[in-house]
């Protein structure tokens, strides 16, 4: 093989190779990107709704807190004062 040849085939080679990387980029990395991106942006939004839900629980366990302390404090006073009669 002269090295004409051989040149001829490694540009060749290199031409058919560049072709292919370019398509796989095209046809498989890009779309794979685009779904990851859209992947991301979901999660982005499922982390703001479930951070905002776990706020409201956490407000309406303070409240319910507060509510059954009261409610406790109530009935010690009324089992308190029913005992003094």
């Amino acid at each position: 093989m002269e090295l004409q040849e051989l040149t001829y085939l490694i540009t060749v080679i290199s031409f058919l190779g560049g072709i292919t990387i370019f398509l796989f980029k095209n046809i498989v990395i890009k779309p794979l990107q685009n779904s990851i991106n859209s992947l991301n942006d979901t999660l982005k939004a499922f982390k703001l709704s479930t951070d905002k839900q776990l706020e409201l629980h956490d407000k309406e366990i303070d409240f319910l807190k507060e509510k059954t302390t009261r409610h406790e404090e109530q009935i010690k006073t009324l089992f308190s004062k029913g005992g003094e009669k």
